[in-house]
């Protein structure tokens, strides 16, 4: 199992490479799966890092607003999302781990909620396990 403990700087991007980001992240505090069907059917994996610890690098112009969230006009993915909520302790980037480069996930602690029913209680909380192992590249 790998170490997330602190804050590291994580590289990410979309799948064809036109958006690019960095930010300064502290998984071990934990992600969020959520089990709507936007978040369910497009494989979204949430971590909310506040605007001093995201900068976007490339890919201001390959953004495009396709319903509520920004995705890259050529590949069509979503590697991070951006609001502003109270709720959820005011403005903050959402960033979709799946699309870190180069991180091998295992361990890093997931908090499920319920997002279908729209109570967004949570639901389970598990250390995430890669199916694929070393078999399969990086989950």
């Amino acid at each position: 199992m790998s170490n997330f403990s602190g804050l590291r700087t994580y590289r990410g991007s979309c799948h064809c490479g036109a958006i690019r980001f960095e930010a300064d992240l502290d998984l071990s505090t934990g992600t969020t799966r959520c089990n709507c069907t936007i978040c369910s059917k497009s494989g979204w994996w949430g971590f909310l890092a506040r605007p001093a610890t995201f900068r976007l690098l490339m890919g201001q112009d390959n953004l495009v607003l396709l319903g509520k969230a920004h995705r890259c006009k050529e590949c069509g993915l979503q590697p991070f999302g951006h609001g502003d909520i109270p709720e959820l302790g005011g403005e903050f980037y959402a960033v979709n781990i799946r699309c870190l480069d180069d991180v091998e996930l295992s361990g890093v602690p997931v908090k499920y909620l319920d997002g279908r029913h729209d109570t967004w209680a949570q639901l389970a909380e598990a250390a995430y396990v890669n199916p694929f192992g070393n078999a399969g590249g990086l989950a």
